[in-house]
């Protein structure tokens, strides 16, 4: 493989996780969270979004 398929490939896989943190993150705002958790940290078990809750 050379160096430019190379590059072309890293510069796919980059679009395609900017279009999937996208998409997660436009779920995780329009979920009715359901969160479980402990007193450190709690996840939605719809979504996996997490809130901390010990600093």
């Amino acid at each position: 493989m050379d160096v430019h398929k190379i590059e072309e490939e890293i510069n796919q896989l980059k679009t395609k996780l900017l279009f999937l943190q996208n998409r997660l993150q436009f779920i995780q705002q329009n979920c009715d969270h359901q969160f479980q958790g402990n007193q450190y940290y709690e996840t939605c078990v719809k979504c996996r979004k997490v809130n901390v809750l010990y600093y």
